[in-house]
């Protein structure tokens, strides 16, 4: 029996199209594989430092950032866009110190940092912070990361 011409313009390309997606269901893109994410490193708390958190900030990485104990508040902003300390005492040279050490050790990457100038920038947990100062106030400026 013959096949009728109609009936084999149609079983040809769906034969076709079938056998076609037959290989490419066979074989498998190669697709990484999923990635955990980073673990958040665990916050030091110094034992010369007192949180933001602590100190009533709200905003920005309150619980990761600290200030010495006995630092003097010479004005201070906690908004979401800006967080501000200003800071008559300790020395510049002594909060840089203590800036340097509490924000490496808190997950925090430094990105630069000059001792001359006493500046210190950092960043981390979708925030950056600088802190400079000079002999009458020092300053640390956390700001969102863009």
């Amino acid at each position: 029996m013959r096949t009728p011409r109609v009936l084999r313009a149609v079983v040809v390309p769906v034969a076709l199209v079938a056998a076609l997606s037959g290989c490419a269901a066979g074989s498998v893109p190669d697709v990484p594989p999923a990635s955990s994410p980073a673990p958040t490193p665990t916050v030091s708390t110094p034992a010369d430092g007192v949180s933001l958190a602590a100190l009533g900030f709200e905003n920005g990485p309150v619980d990761r950032v600290f200030v010495p104990v006995g630092a003097q508040l010479a004005s201070r902003v906690d908004q979401t866009n800006n967080v501000t300390l200003v800071m008559t005492a300790p020395s510049a040279a002594d909060l840089a110190a203590f800036y340097r050490r509490t924000a490496a050790g808190n997950g925090f990457t430094v990105t630069a940092d000059d001792a001359a100038t006493a500046t210190l920038t950092f960043a981390g947990f979708g925030w950056t912070g600088t802190f400079t100062g000079d002999r009458q106030a020092s300053a640390l400026l956390l700001r969102p990361a863009s």
